[in-house]
């Protein structure tokens, strides 16, 4: 009898959210899921969307943030135009996407009551794929989140009893 493999989770979360251009939001918490996750399941895959595309194409940063920054005067945008750098973007995000579905749990982090199209795509994704889906936001009536979650949390000591509590 071969092993269990070991469970993959996907962090989810804000990365521009709301904001403009290349107004980020802070990352920090995605290192503070990574630890908390290794430290209940140290055998654990975790899946970082900020450091995988740091990976797959932080090279071509410069080129696909002057791509990007160029939308906001441009009136109207079809996919197939956009600048070969803003399509290797959107080919990295379907790419991240799928990676949620292939996970075995989805951590979303939605803080403050902001939304994320993009972190909902990542649950939607991962939802469809047969994923657990937990949601770390007090956003509880967003019909986005009540959807694809199978878990909402409200914080960080919340999920961290609930990772505890499945040990």
């Amino acid at each position: 009898m071969s092993a269990p493999h070991p469970r993959s989770y996907f962090l989810a979360g804000v990365m521009q959210g709301a904001r403009g251009g290349a107004d980020l939001a802070d990352q920090g918490y995605r290192e503070r899921l990574r630890r908390s996750i290794l430290e209940h399941r140290p055998d654990a895959v975790v899946h970082d969307p900020d450091v995988l595309m740091r990976e797959w194409i932080g090279a071509q940063e410069q080129s696909i943030r002057a791509g990007h920054a160029a939308l906001a005067d441009t009136p109207e945008v079809y996919r197939t135009t956009l600048d070969p750098a803003v399509q290797l973007l959107t080919a990295t995000f379907h790419r991240l996407t799928e990676l949620a579905a292939e996970s075995d749990v989805c951590v979303a982090w939605l803080p403050a009551h902001e939304p994320s199209m993009g972190t909902a795509a990542e649950m939607l994704s991962a939802h469809r794929g047969g994923a657990t889906v937990v949601a770390v936001t007090g956003m509880r009536q967003n019909l986005a989140v009540l959807a694809c979650s199978d878990v909402i949390l409200p914080d960080l000591a919340a999920f961290e009893r609930w990772l505890a509590a499945r040990a």
